[in-house]
């Protein structure tokens, strides 16, 4: 499927088809700013003041964020992230670890996973780990949303620097 933000021709504008457009939309971004790096390059974390933030750790920690939101906050399963409490940001860590064609290929299909999740999710239903506050499966797709927005935002300018590409 072509990378856009608009839904696909005769796709419905209701809310969720729009939220899941614009979840896919943000998640091949994320894919298309990391593919196409060598190995040396996906592991580069040229930021001095962020020794974790290359593009290969940055894709494998969107990828545990999806899993996280919806195995552990939504569904309540135990957690299985790589984070622990000597290291809570193991999922960087194991960016790093992986050849970057794996963490794609990972990231490709948490993201397939978590767009079928939301396809038929009551977007009204509370999270069952409960946290601060109540949170509705609403909010958490629009979490994700903003969350890989961001880290986009990030993976921009991780490529610039890592071969000079741009583009959005």
């Amino acid at each position: 499927m072509p990378r856009d933000d608009l839904p696909a021709e005769g796709e419905s504008w209701d809310e969720r088809s729009l939220l899941l457009t614009m979840l896919r939309y943000t998640q091949q971004t994320a894919v298309e700013k990391v593919s196409g790096l060598s190995q040396d390059l996906a592991r580069t974390a040229p930021i001095s003041t962020s020794p974790r933030m290359s593009p290969a750790n940055l894709l494998n920690h969107l990828r545990w964020v999806e899993w996280s939101w919806i195995h552990v906050d939504l569904l309540d399963e135990p957690d299985q992230g790589p984070w622990t409490k000597e290291n809570p940001d193991a999922e960087f860590d194991e960016g790093s670890e992986l050849p970057i064609d794996e963490v794609i290929r990972r990231y490709e299909e948490q993201a397939a996973a978590t767009l079928a999740y939301f396809a038929d999710a009551d977007l009204d239903a509370e999270t069952r780990r409960k946290r601060k506050r109540t949170l509705t499966t609403r909010w958490v797709l629009l979490h994700l949303i903003e969350e890989t927005a961001r880290h986009n935002g990030h993976l921009d300018i991780l490529r610039e620097m890592a071969d000079g590409s741009v583009g959005d």
